[in-house]
């Protein structure tokens, strides 16, 4: 399967130079799709309904970077992402995939640091599938992203969006699985009127030319809920 791939890399050192370049981005995408469908209104609308945005959450360290750059990643192909994206992310990042089938999927990536995250809400809007990357390996942050998540679920902008909770590092010794992941951040007791909620294990070869399975797995859940949301 074919892939089509663009990539708007920001890596901002300041957060508030971040959120603008957020607000610039918009507007531009806003007038660029009026430049490209002037004097067509109806198919404007119909191609902003064929991108779907997916929100890529999580703690600083738990792997955001390098799975979003696999997850956009031909097999058997060199990416053409920059190697920047497997560090972390201070700012954001945007990717877009698309396999000619399904509606192109827009992936957001949020810096995971403490100074950023208080920031992860002005990314909410418009969000069609959320994602939320754990570390798995690193028991000592689960409380925090107990914490995060639920903040996340109090927020209407969120309400009936899908979640998509990925235990990384499953590679590492002693890393919980994905059973495990769920019953530490409780995730059963989301009721299912209000949020779709999915666990996978994930693991990564970051500088790796190979794509693990786990991770295609990831890109074949997203591309079938973008065709539902």
């Amino acid at each position: 399967m074919g892939f089509k791939l663009k990539a708007l890399v920001v890596v901002s050192s300041g957060l508030v130079v971040g959120v603008c370049t957020y607000a610039a981005y918009r507007t531009w995408k806003k007038r660029q799709n009026s430049a490209d469908d002037e004097g067509f209104e109806d198919v404007s609308k119909l191609e902003e309904s064929l991108e779907k945005k997916v929100l890529v959450l999580g703690l600083d360290r738990s792997g955001k970077s390098t799975l979003v750059s696999q997850i956009v990643k031909d097999v058997g192909q060199k990416s053409i992402i920059s190697s920047s994206l497997y560090k972390p992310t201070e700012g954001f990042n945007v990717t877009s995939l698309s396999d000619g089938a399904s509606p192109t999927v827009n992936i957001w990536e949020i810096g995971g640091k403490e100074s950023v995250r208080r920031y992860w809400a002005k990314f909410f809007q418009d969000t069609d599938i959320l994602v939320f990357v754990v570390d798995a390996s690193n028991n000592s942050n689960l409380s925090v992203v107990v914490n995060e998540i639920k903040s996340l679920l109090g927020d209407a902008r969120l309400a009936s969006v899908p979640i998509l909770v990925l235990a990384n590092k499953q590679d590492v010794a002693g890393a919980l699985g994905a059973e495990q992941i769920s019953n530490v951040l409780d995730l059963k007791s989301i009721p299912s009127r209000s949020h779709q909620v999915k666990v996978l294990e994930t693991q990564t070869k970051p500088g790796s030319s190979e794509i693990h399975p786990t991770v295609l797995e990831v890109r074949k859940v997203l591309l079938k809920l973008s065709s539902h949301v």
